[in-house]
């Protein structure tokens, strides 16, 4: 249960996170500078990965290792924020710091979800030896 739900959590945020990343995008003049957008973009291909690979409860650790990706970018964009010495015009505002600290909080729910998905599914593995 709790890997179906990791499943299904990464799949509906890869989608959020590909059409948010964009719209966010396309609203500017000009798009951010291209790796803070790929990685995003990989983010969403990496999931989407992880959500096929683990349909039959095998291949855990590429979804757990998307969602830390995905937690370890994340950290850093929400946390760069809070940098004194970036200049008020870099900052995010409060609608983009507030869509990064709630896919923060999904990022590491999921990557909970799939380790301790994981773990049992290792700990049942091993008791069956």
């Amino acid at each position: 249960m709790i890997l179906r739900c990791s499943r299904f959590l990464a799949l509906a945020y890869a989608i959020g996170l590909a059409i948010g990343e964009t719209v966010l995008n396309s609203a500017k003049d000009q798009w951010q500078y291209a790796p803070l957008w790929i990685i995003d973009y990989l983010i969403v291909a990496y999931l989407l990965i992880g959500f096929w690979a683990t349909r039959r409860g095998r291949q855990i650790p590429v979804l757990m290792s998307a969602y830390a990706l995905s937690a370890g970018v994340m950290y850093i964009a929400f946390f760069m924020n809070f940098d004194p010495e970036l200049p008020d015009s870099a900052r995010g505002d409060a609608l983009v710091m507030t869509l990064i600290g709630l896919v923060l909080g999904i990022s590491v729910i999921g990557l909970v979800g799939t380790t301790v998905a994981w773990l049992v599914q290792e700990r049942t593995a091993s008791a069956a030896n």
